[in-house]
């Protein structure tokens, strides 16, 4: 949340990030024993098993828990991950399925994907009919897959990804639906689509610093509320100017595919 620039650049450029549901959280608590508390992050090595952090609990449990109520991620520890467990760019084949919101759930439903990405102030990349053999491609997908969070929407109709956001903290009279893209395009067109629609939300994406600091439960927040709003009206003139950066991305670097 609040810019650390030496730990974020690591962790974009050693680690991939997993946002946890629920019954991923039931299976890992089985594992080591907890269930990850807001502020909580696992470390995972390649075939999904947690990395200790070299700390013993009280009950004489290796401590595999990072963050707000385990090991901090300091620059020193995610070195010290990434030495063990060299980043290898590129060596795995992702798939776009890996990265569709579950469109139901088995009770008990612990989010929907409105509620995550008002959560995040993300927003929604819904893909309709024939999933898109540009969304196969690995380095596309690379490129472009931190920016939304991705849904699976109906599978027949024409090839189209739609673009939105949720309503929460948006100008009152302002449209949700962002962009209707034709997935049939060119890999180019559609990246730049992509970006184009992804800048739009940014430009007018909430103020995190409003919740925290009406919200009772925010009040330890408040000390740096100025800071966080600072960060985001940097990001609003930013993305205004058009100069924003999505996420993963170097100033300079071209598109991979």
């Amino acid at each position: 949340m609040l810019s650390r620039p030496e730990v974020y650049g690591r962790l974009r450029d050693g680690f991939a990030g997993v946002l946890f549901d629920f019954f991923q959280g039931q299976h890992y608590k089985g594992k080591v024993g907890v269930h990850l508390g807001t502020g909580d992050q696992l470390l995972l090595d390649p075939q999904g098993t947690p990395i200790p952090t070299g700390k013993v609990g009280k009950e004489g449990r290796p401590v595999v828990v990072y963050g707000r109520h385990g090991l901090d991620t300091t620059p020193e520890v995610l070195d010290g991950v990434l030495a063990k467990h060299p980043a290898k760019p590129g060596s795995v084949t992702l798939k776009p399925e890996w990265f569709f919101f579950p469109a139901s759930y088995p009770w008990p439903n612990p989010a929907r994907i409105e509620a995550v990405a008002q959560y995040t102030r993300t927003p929604i990349a819904v893909v309709e009919g024939p999933v898109p053999a540009t969304l196969e491609n690995s380095d596309f997908l690379r490129w472009h897959v931190r920016q939304f969070l991705w849904a699976r929407g109906k599978a027949d109709g024409p090839g189209r990804i739609l673009v939105r956001r949720v309503k929460d903290g948006l100008k009152e009279g302002a449209a949700t639906e962002l962009a209707s893209i034709d997935s049939t395009l060119p890999a180019a067109r559609l990246g730049e689509a992509l970006d184009a629609a992804w800048l739009a939300y940014m430009k007018e994406r909430p103020f995190t610093a409003r919740g925290y600091h009406e919200n009772p439960h925010g009040r330890w927040m408040r000390g740096v509320k100025d800071q966080m709003i600072g960060e985001d009206e940097s990001i609003r003139r930013q993305a205004v100017a058009g100069t924003l950066l999505p996420p993963g991305r170097k100033a300079g670097e071209k598109a991979p595919y």
